[in-house]
């Protein structure tokens, strides 16, 4: 189904328009043209490039440009830092050089681990962030331990996202040393993004050092202002890069991946399968410009390494989100973000190829992509549930497109536009959106977006669908940030039959108004037991399109910080939520706390109790859940972390239901590049079938492990190989039984030629 001219402008221009016409003006009194920044740093051109090994040669890296860390913004607000530390950075035309000096007056309490890329933050880490394009709105920012084990993500202060699932292939290397600790960076400048055929450039730049001790301290080389709602805007700019010969900006990343599945059904008892299955891919990322990279996939590999976090799935009525890990997918991802999640790419299950475009070209970013997918299934949202849709034997084609234009000093105007269909299926998503600042504390977020689905025979018979249905999505929030403030107003108006099925929107049918406001309280002295307290109040209601009341709820918040790394965050509210026809009037009493009284032990605990709604039976019923977890460390190389989940639920004649999930995952990290990880979750649900108003099973058990080992040049260049299997136990075995048996390796090259 094509959407006309006259439908886009009726069903998203229009409603829209008014609103965007109406803050732009509303901006404009207090815009005013930006003034060029001061430059800060410039960075040099070296000819001798130098040698990566921990240690800093004063010959190496005399000419660097040198920028100060030793501002504390958090928790004192722009003071003098108790430490001193400083990065170096310079450059040869080809890779971007920077060196972190940290000094420590105890080096015995620096935390330094060995651990896998992106997970060292709660560690000692120094980090730079780079504005590229000066627009401040996108940063690249890469971190590393004292140990030099990398952590980088992509920050995009447009829609407040930071994204570390980005992978950049660069070095570094460090060592705690008598004073402190010092790492050395090399950052290739292909894997940078940034404006192309320029005499020279300026870029936005910020060192941030992190310092954890009896509380964690966060150490910029700029003041952060708080009544500035935006970061990157903060950054100091810096000069440099001249005259940057064009590079053959291209890499290209076989894979070969083999497994050997082996299915069994418990009532039979033979294991079947069990044959070696190779399959090649290839991805292709070429960088165009230094501002536009297109991305390819052939039969690409889209293998999982890390079984997903458990999360409790039992008296919910709504779809769970778990993040993208796929190499294909995250590169660029950025560039498809919206205010609503309108791509959410895990929709996209099993593609034999892959195309992306990604690029931004002066105020001008754009995003395409297209892809198949021999297994096409997608979430059917409604406004008090929502159910995941599978078409048997259906390959779907897809196409995904996002362009963003920049206006002012940092608020942008887009449009995104999805596409995903197959025989009689199809599904078409067009958005309109705004996010305009017209003060520094001040943010309006506005989109309105609409949809055509047709729903093939086996959808519409399965789950009682029309054949073609539309739907609308309008949203508006207004959001206020200042140093002891925040507020939120926000409304959203989403049609019954609005369907995202390239996005993640598990809920429709509703209207909802949402106003919130909060006040922060700060204390800069190091002898304060507290460093901040925020106290904050939100009221909601949500109705149906035909204003039948689904829920009108009064919640309040206080979280703060503490000694030992110690945070809290206590939520008290009530609510009169309609099910089944009824109202329940329940009420939530939720209370998360978690403190690291050593380096190496962190402990996190979450108590909830309530009254809320058994949906299964529809009746009120009190629950109580209970969620402790604990991560040690066992010297530099051994990580354990064992999380459980335990929920209890009672109900007018007794104990409806207990569950209980235990997540355990322990690692020994030989060094930066290598691990080997173990993996066992758990899960054991305990029915009352005589409370029940249907047939359930009684009790429920399902058990996995995974045993893997990985070794990492860098992002890109890897090799995994392991084992996983998984079992269930109900009613109809005395034990669990095991299901699955599955053995696979992995190995991928990044060839830069």
């Amino acid at each position: 189904m094509n959407m006309r001219p006259d439908q886009f402008l009726r069903h998203v221009a229009k409603p829209v328009l008014a609103l965007i016409t109406t803050a732009v003006f509303a901006g404009l009194t207090s815009l005013t043209t930006a003034q060029p920044a001061d430059i800060a740093y410039n960075i040099p051109r070296i000819s001798n490039s130098p040698t990566l090994d921990g240690t800093l040669s004063e010959n190496e890296w005399s000419q660097a440009a040198r920028i100060e860390v030793n501002i504390e913004t958090n928790p004192s607000d722009n003071i003098e830092a108790a430490v001193k530390a400083h990065a170096l950075v310079m450059e040869d035309g080809q890779v971007l050089y920077v060196a972190f000096v940290a000094e420590d007056p105890d080096p015995s309490q620096i935390r330094a681990f060995y651990r896998d890329r992106d997970r060292a933050w709660s560690d000692d880490w120094m980090g730079i962030l780079f504005d590229t394009f000066n627009d401040e709105r996108r940063a690249f920012e890469f971190f590393t331990n004292p140990l030099g084990v990398q952590m980088d993500a992509i920050f995009d202060d447009v829609n407040q996202r930071e994204d570390s699932s980005w992978n950049g292939i660069w070095e570094s290397i460090g060592q705690v040393t008598e004073t402190g600790y010092t790492v050395e960076l090399a950052i290739p400048l292909k894997q940078l993004r940034f404006r192309a055929n320029q005499p020279v450039q300026i870029w936005g730049i910020e060192a941030i050092r992190r310092y954890p001790r009896n509380r964690i301290t966060t150490i910029r080389s700029n003041p952060r202002d708080r009544d500035i709602s935006c970061a990157i805007c903060q950054f100091s700019k810096a000069e440099g890069l001249a005259n940057l010969e064009p590079s053959r900006n291209l890499e290209i990343i076989p894979t070969l991946t083999t497994t050997a599945v082996e299915t069994r059904d418990p009532a039979i008892g033979d294991w079947e399968g069990g044959d070696l299955d190779p399959e090649a891919s290839l991805d292709v990322r070429w960088g165009i410009t230094q501002d536009m990279y297109l991305n390819a996939t052939l039969n690409p590999d889209f293998s999982q390494v890390e079984a997903d976090s458990a999360q409790l799935d039992i008296n919910n009525t709504f779809s769970l989100f778990f993040p993208e890990r796929r190499t294909f997918f995250l590169d660029g991802a950025d560039y498809f973000n919206s205010f609503r999640n309108l791509v959410y790419t895990r929709n996209i299950a099993n593609p034999d190829y892959g195309l992306k475009l990604t690029g931004k070209t002066g105020d001008h970013t754009y995003a395409v992509m297209t892809a198949d997918d021999d297994s096409t299934s997608f979430i059917l949202p409604g406004n008090l549930r929502s159910r995941i849709a599978t078409l048997n034997d259906t390959q779907s084609n897809i196409a995904i497109a996002r362009y963003r234009y920049d206006i002012f000093q940092n608020s942008s105007i887009g449009t995104t536009f999805t596409d995903r269909r197959g025989d009689d299926y199809q599904n078409s998503v067009l958005s309109v959106d705004a996010v305009l600042r017209p003060t520094d504390r001040d943010t309006f977020y506005l989109q309105s977006v609409h949809s055509e689905t047709d729903n093939p025979v086996e959808i519409q018979n399965s789950y009682g669908l029309e054949d073609s249905v539309s739907g609308h999505n309008h949203v508006v929030e207004y959001r206020h940030n200042d140093a002891r403030w925040d507020a939120r107003v926000a409304y959203e108006d989403i049609g019954d039959d609005f369907r995202a099925d390239l996005g993640f929107i598990n809920r429709v049918g509703y209207k909802f108004v949402v106003a919130n406001v909060g006040h922060t309280w700060r204390w800069d002295s190091a002898d304060s037991f507290f460093t901040r307290i925020r106290f904050a109040a939100d009221y909601d209601r949500t109705e149906d399109q035909n204003g039948l009341k689904l829920e009108e709820e009064v919640e309040y918040f206080i979280n703060g910080n503490g000694p030992w790394q110690s945070y809290f965050n206590i939520l008290i509210g009530g609510s009169d939520t309609y099910w089944n026809g009824q109202y329940f009037e329940e009420q939530f009493n939720n209370f998360n706390f978690g403190f690291s009284p050593y380096s190496n032990l962190e402990i996190q605990m979450q108590y909830r109790f309530e009254d809320i709604v058994d949906f299964t039976n529809t009746q009120l019923g009190e629950s109580v859940i209970l969620r402790p977890e604990i991560r040690y460390q066992w010297g530099q190389h051994l990580q354990l972390n064992l999380e459980h989940t335990r929920q209890e639920f009672d109900v007018d004649g007794g104990r409806l239901f207990t569950a209980n999930i235990t997540d355990f995952r322990t690692t020994y990290q030989f060094n930066t590049r290598s691990f080997l990880r173990l993996i066992l979750q758990y899960s054991d649900t305990e029915r009352d079938q005589s409370l029940y108003n249907d047939s359930v099973q009684s009790r429920s058990k399902n058990f996995t492990t995974q045993l893997l080992y990985s070794y990492k040049v860098n992002a890109a260049t890897r090799f995994f190989v392991g084992y996983s299997d998984a079992g269930f136990q109900n009613d109809s075995y005395d034990s669990l039984q095991q299901t699955n048996r599955t053995f696979f390796a992995k190995f991928s090259y990044a060839w830069q030629p």
